[in-house]
């Protein structure tokens, strides 16, 4: 992985009245909030230790600008879809701010070489440029700027890191390489020769549950949809909510109740003759929406919500309180091993299959698109 180094711009916290208001406006406000000076530019190019502290844990990564022939020749890898209409709104948004505002989440196998300097340089206050407070978060940049610095973890990441996977930012990795291929045909007044991006190992990543909530319509009456979800699956109504305990296992919404539904082993045989690592993503996708509901692109599907493993039960019944005869669908949370395994394999899951933690924000770092 080829580490380039750029110059960031900052959030001005002390010209912010409200940084948890700043960041939640920032998406769609950028152009004007750079305009009125809320943003500075650092000093000089460099790369960046950085660290999210919460209240039960601290996660630590690399910011930095990427190659983008790192994305182009797939050294950056996805595992999941995009969804045809927030590429769209993606894109427009990066044409009008002329900029990156949100780092690309990364993962890379850990090793030792980078957690011991991580360590160390967290313990040296002295470079410490940024400290950010958001929602009972602490986002902390420390500068790597020296040319010794800057040269290590250069070496370090080209010969450690071959392969980075996509947590957070399908989307974005789309959108950037559509621009530099409208770049190359002068279609667009710059040229984009890197992402910004923030890579951390996946012993620092936690992995959700990313769930969905399914519009089923008027005409679909629930007790027709149990019938034909118990011809793949095993169901028992649920006396109080609970989430899937493990893989091959579902929690539905239904009419206001709450079942189990545990894939029949015929299922899972029949589609492990094809799939040496079979996910229940795969599996609902496959059978739910293609053959139960006849979904033929789930990529521009608008009757199903998307709701992250954290908003649990809440979140469920929030979407589906929106909804017109909602199906709630909770599943297990995948695996880094079996992310890498269909990101080496170019197996790709439907949109939405994982949720990671911790969440980087809009604008606490920018790179300009020149």
């Amino acid at each position: 992985m080829i580490l380039t180094p750029f110059q960031g711009l900052f959030p001005k916290t002390n010209l912010i009245a409200d940084l948890d208001s700043f960041f939640s406006t920032v998406k769609h406000n950028y152009p004007q909030f750079v305009s009125n000076g809320f943003f500075e530019k650092g000093h000089s190019e460099g790369v960046f230790l950085y660290q999210i502290s919460t209240k039960k844990a601290s996660h630590y990564g690399i910011i930095s600008a990427v190659d983008i022939y790192d994305l182009l020749n797939d050294n950056i890898l996805p595992h999941e879809k995009t969804l045809a209409a927030k590429e769209q709104e993606q894109l427009q948004l990066t044409l009008d701010r002329k900029a990156f505002i949100k780092p690309v989440l990364l993962g890379f196998k850990p090793f030792k070489s980078f957690r011991v300097f991580a360590e160390n340089k967290i313990k040296t206050k002295a470079d410490l440029i940024q400290k950010l407070d958001s929602k009972n978060e602490t986002h902390s940049f420390w500068k790597i700027s020296t040319g010794e610095e800057v040269e290590l973890i250069s070496i370090m990441f080209r010969r450690k890191v071959k392969k980075a996977y996509i947590a957070d930012g399908h989307h974005r990795c789309s959108i950037a390489r559509i621009l530099w291929y409208q770049s190359q045909k002068e279609m667009v007044p710059f040229k984009i020769d890197s992402l910004l991006a923030v890579l951390m190992p996946f012993d620092q990543l936690t992995i959700n549950d990313f769930n969905r909530v399914i519009e089923l319509g008027a005409g679909f009456r629930p007790a027709y949809f149990m019938a034909a979800l118990s011809k793949y699956f095993k169901i028992e109504q649920l006396k109080s909510k609970e989430k899937p305990k493990k893989k091959f296992q579902l929690t539905l919404f239904l009419d206001d109740n709450w079942f189990r539904l545990k894939w029949k082993k015929k299922i899972i045989k029949t589609f492990q003759k094809d799939h040496k690592v079979l996910l229940d993503y795969f599996l609902l996708n496959e059978i739910v929406l293609k053959n139960i509901l006849k979904v033929e692109d789930v990529r521009s599907y608008q009757d199903i919500k998307y709701v992250p493993g954290p908003d649990k039960f809440k979140g469920i019944k929030k979407v589906a309180a929106e909804m017109v005869n909602p199906a709630g669908f909770m599943l297990y949370p995948i695996t880094a091993k079996e992310i890498c395994y269909y990101s080496d394999n170019q197996m790709i899951l439907p949109p939405k299959s994982s949720y990671f933690e911790p969440r980087v924000i809009n604008g606490m770092i920018v790179q300009e698109i020149k």
